[in-house]
């Protein structure tokens, strides 16, 4: 049994990038470069911010003027995480490699979820991104609209994301201007989900606070910038699979090979990195209490 584990490397990368994409969606909403060609700890990738431009009339001086169609770049380096365990062949023979794979796909896409997004949050600081929405106990679907109309103000790209602590999600769950819309609140009591809000896809986030006092944000896509590779890996006797979402083009790759003490090491990992893009394309909310 222990060689079927062995042999199924792309079995395990192809379950772990799919539990993978259903934890990161809010990355579809962040400027990306999510690339499968093998990098390493510390390269820099440049990606795109191409900000919300305005239309004039010809004039004078021709194509020469500028609209604001300009495109600018946020440098990420990129960060090494990974999720190895140790397998005895004897409990793969027992349960089953199927009971295995299963189990390893959602533990390590959940390990690796949380390093991308750790990534994330160790930028939204006060220093980063100075709009601040200060919400203290409760937030109020007023104070997203406040958020909205910052944003509109320093022309934030689209899609845009919003993205809050339970506290707050529950917060807007439960608002009466939302639940009282028309068609809109039975969605939210079926599904518990908000879905789009002020023109942001709303994503609960459980792990968010940070140092200061972050309970949320509200951001254009070129308010972050995060850029994902694949390491390269070469470990004699050992299978390497890499497997890449295709709408997105987030990788993962899955390293499966037998140590010296008979145990099985199975790994899953990927490289990740986030930087600040437009500033004033993203809004804190902060939580005093």
């Amino acid at each position: 049994m222990a060689n079927s584990i062995q042999a199924a490397p792309a079995v395990l990368a192809d379950g772990v990038i799919a539990s993978l994409k259903n934890k990161l969606p809010v990355l579809r909403s962040m400027s990306r470069v999510f690339t499968s060609t093998p990098q390493a700890s510390g390269k820099t990738i440049q990606v795109p911010l191409i900000g919300t431009s305005t239309a004039t009339e010809f004039g004078a001086s021709g194509y020469l003027a500028q609209d604001d169609a300009t495109v600018t770049k946020a440098d990420v380096t990129l960060k090494h995480f990974k999720v190895s365990t140790r397998v005895d062949p004897l409990n793969i023979k027992e349960y089953g490699a199927g009971f295995f794979i299963d189990n390893f796909t959602v533990t390590a896409a959940n390990a690796l979820a949380q390093k991308c997004m750790d990534e994330v949050r160790a930028i939204i600081t006060v220093a980063n991104y100075s709009s601040d929405v200060v919400s203290g106990a409760a937030l109020s679907y007023a104070e997203v609209l406040s958020a909205k109309k910052t944003l509109d103000d320093n022309q934030a790209s689209e899609p845009r994301v919003l993205v809050l602590n339970n506290k707050y999600t529950q917060d807007i769950l439960g608002d009466s201007t939302i639940v009282g819309a028309n068609g809109f609140g039975a969605e939210v009591i079926r599904s518990g989900r908000v879905g789009t809000l002020a023109g942001a896809e709303v994503y609960q986030w459980s792990n968010l606070l940070n140092t200061q006092d972050l309970a949320g944000f509200m951001a254009g896509a070129d308010g972050i910038a995060v850029a994902a590779a694949l390491p390269y890996t070469e470990i004699p006797g050992w299978e390497v699979a890499n497997a890449i979402e295709p709408d997105t083009g987030l990788g993962v790759q899955v390293i499966v090979g037998q140590e010296q003490s008979g145990y099985l090491n199975v790994t899953a990992t990927l490289l990740f990195g986030a930087a600040v893009g437009r500033a004033a394309s993203l809004v804190r909310f902060e939580s005093t209490v």
